[in-house]
């Protein structure tokens, strides 16, 4: 529940309908990786992290910058849907929950461009869009890069339904077509 604080204003903590989470990465609990899995989750309505807002039910898109007094920048807030309060099921970020997720290095900053913050990885396109069926060592780039990013994905280098539904919904967040074809553009937003 909201403390002093919170409890002096409306806030979602005070309704038991948010959280936050310290970002402590040399114990494993990176910030970014929360709020890749909080945004995955059906349960969130929206994420505060590190100066950035990405507001689920408003139908945001990509982070946008965070205007309030707490930069959120030692911890990452999720606010749930009222609905879900009871839910008691595992989050993604943790041993045994919903996500496979991969921290980013400690040292990653937010760009300003409203991605999760990873160091690019130079993987030259393959010359031929990526698509349902395929299987090659561009579908394993592919996989781990979306992994890397927060997004539960197997790597097997086999661009099945999972890498399809993955591709589809990182494109829609991306504002990309959502055709779960990897092109020039699918390509470009996940490794620039």
């Amino acid at each position: 529940m909201g403390d002093a604080r919170h409890q002096a204003r409306p806030s979602d903590h005070n309704l038991g309908n948010a959280f936050d989470i310290t970002h402590d990465p040399s114990t494993g609990c990176h910030g970014d990786v929360i709020a890749s899995a909080a945004l995955q989750d059906p349960r969130t309505k929206y994420v505060i992290w590190n100066r950035r807002i990405w507001n689920l039910e408003r139908g945001d898109r990509a982070w946008r910058h965070y205007t309030g007094d707490n930069p959120h920048t030692h911890h990452c807030h999720v606010s749930i849907r009222s609905g879900a309060r009871n839910d008691t099921r595992p989050w993604g970020w943790a041993p045994g929950g919903s996500a496979d997720v991969t921290p980013p290095p400690a040292q990653a900053t937010p760009p300003s461009n409203g991605t999760p913050a990873l160091p690019s990885e130079q993987h030259p396109y393959p010359g031929v869009p990526l698509k349902k069926g395929d299987r090659s060592e561009s579908v394993r780039a592919v996989q781990t890069r979306l992994r890397r990013l927060g997004w539960r994905i197997g790597i097997d280098a086999v661009f099945g339904p999972e890498t399809d539904r993955v591709v589809r919904a990182f494109q829609r967040r991306r504002g990309l077509e959502d055709d779960g074809i990897v092109g020039p553009r699918t390509w470009r937003a996940l490794f620039s």
